[in-house]
């Protein structure tokens, strides 16, 4: 099924139209690292976001050979019921573990202030990200649809718009030409993979993550100020009060965060994967920008081309 029908909203321009990769593609697991050598950027604006839409994906690309980085573009000031400052401490003391649980190579951190994206100039934000998309040489990047519809949260909306352009604009010399002086050198961004965040939204790619499914557990366990990483131990502690249990949580803290995110919060990814027969499955807008950029003459070269 052609998913242009999708594309009718008036958010989207004709880029959507140019991305357009046709039917859905489940990708499954590869055998050995095909992409060895290769770097992803997961970018996000909030602790939970990349567990929650993307940690299978990760970890599977992770697996096959890419090495990964988290940048969360915001504070999350607003996220954790302390203080303003103890909210921020927390919720990257967290991010941190995240990464961890992922398989992530490191993180970096924005700090823009939280749920305020939109008032923050998008040229500053673009800049930072295409250092960042030079300096690691990202090939492929991970973070919300810049064109996805019914999404209300402007850091979520803002982050996406700002990948998109960053990863284009890294790839042409006379955009911060200051880069190359300091021998940070070009690097053309080859692949995007978009969060399926909201119902409504575009997706082509449904990634099989049924083998990674315990790495996107630990992950949102770990998402404890919020995304309910906590969720399973409070429950244990209230029934515990009213001298109760539940075996689905077992004998202590951690198990029971676990077994409550497996069974209460993936149930998004449970349901849409039995469509397809799989255990576990992310949907995401997948573009490979590398197809796109050939021309007709190139493809024709490609079918014509005889030697002298």
């Amino acid at each position: 099924m052609n998913r242009t029908e999708n594309f009718r909203s008036p958010l989207l321009g004709t880029a959507m139209a140019r991305a357009d990769m046709g039917d859905t593609v489940v990708e499954t697991d590869r055998p050995g690292q095909p992409h060895r050598g290769k770097v992803f950027a997961a970018v996000h604006a909030h602790l939970d976001d990349v567990p929650r839409y993307a940690a299978g994906l990760c970890a599977k690309l992770i697996r096959e050979g890419y090495t990964g980085y988290l940048i969360r573009t915001t504070n999350d000031e607003k996220c954790g019921g302390q203080s303003t400052a103890q909210n921020i401490l927390r919720n990257e003391q967290e991010h941190f573990k995240v990464a961890a649980a992922i398989g992530c190579k490191d993180v970096f951190e924005l700090y823009y202030q939280n749920h305020e994206m939109d008032a923050v100039s998008s040229l500053d934000i673009r800049g930072r990200l295409i250092f960042l998309f030079r300096f690691l040489k990202v090939d492929t990047v991970i973070s919300f649809s810049p064109w996805g519809p019914g999404e209300e949260n402007p850091d979520h909306w803002v982050t996406g718009r700002v990948v998109e352009e960053a990863a284009w604009m890294s790839g042409m010399p006379n955009d911060f030409p200051e880069h190359m002086e300091a021998e940070i050198q070009v690097h053309s961004v080859g692949e995007r993979y978009y969060f399926h965040a909201q119902p409504g939204q575009a997706f082509n790619r449904v990634i099989d993550i049924g083998s990674h499914i315990e790495k996107k557990i630990a992950s949102l366990v770990e998402c404890r100020s919020q995304g309910g990483g906590n969720l399973g131990s409070l429950l244990r502690a209230r029934l515990a009060n009213e001298g109760k249990r539940l075996p689905l949580l077992g004998n202590d803290d951690r198990t029971a965060d676990r077994e409550y995110v497996r069974q209460f919060l993936l149930d998004d990814e449970r349901e849409y994967a039995q469509a397809h027969n799989l255990a576990f499955a992310e949907r995401f807008y997948y573009i490979d920008q590398r197809q796109l950029a050939k021309s007709k003459v190139d493809e024709y070269v490609e079918k014509n081309v005889v030697p002298l």
